[in-house]
Order: structure tokens, then C-alpha cells, then sequence
């Protein structure tokens, strides 16, 4: 928790890969995320932007001004392409706010 707390791990990663390689092998969760290399979350706005770009450009239908306008499901799903792509190292509220300014 503290690890999720200070911003060096996201939540998804605490929870889906930390914690439980934790319960399968009773390591510390510093240990683990120091040897699987989760530790850093991106925080590079330039690569996450970059990033966000070149999802939205892969499905123009999903950019039509009727789509973006309002439309919290496609706004979901770039965040989620982001996030794929980063393997959750992207900070969500990072992708959050660049998402939005590029669909605006």
C-alpha cells in the first residue's frame, strides 16, 4: 500500500501483480517490484502523449466528432489502449488528463 500510496507503483500493479506474488511466494513487496522492474510508473507526459496520439490515430471511427463529444466509453476505451500499452505504468491520472485534451 505504502508503495501505491508514494506514486512508485499503480494500483493495478499493487494489486494484480505485487500482491499476489506476494501470497505465492511470501516475499516483501519491495523485493518484487524491484526484481520484476514495476517500480517506476511512466510519468513522461511527452511518451504518454505521444502514446495517446498514435492510439487515437489506429481507430479514426472512434475520433468522429459524434463519438467524442460526451461519450465516457470511448473516452474508457483509449484509456484502457493506454494503459495496454504501458503495461499500467502509465499514471491513470496522467492519461486522464492527455486524453482528454487531445479529444477536445
Amino acid at each position: 500500500m505504502k508503495l501505491v500510496e508514494s506514486g512508485k507503483i499503480t494500483g493495478a500493479i499493487g494489486e494484480k501483480k505485487v500482491f499476489a506474488t506476494m501470497f505465492e511466494s511470501g516475499r516483501g513487496a519491495a523485493e518484487i517490484v524491484a526484481a520484476e522492474g514495476l517500480s517506476a510508473q511512466v510519468s513522461d507526459t511527452a511518451i504518454e502523449q505521444a502514446r495517446g496520439a498514435k492510439i487515437i490515430a489506429k481507430d479514426p471511427r472512434e475520433t468522429s466528432p459524434s463519438s467524442k463529444t460526451g461519450n465516457e466509453g470511448v473516452f474508457k476505451f483509449f484509456v484502457g489502449q493506454v494503459m495496454k500499452a504501458t503495461r499500467g505504468q502509465a499514471s491513470p491520472q496522467a492519461v486522464n488528463d492527455i486524453l482528454r485534451k487531445l479529444l477536445s
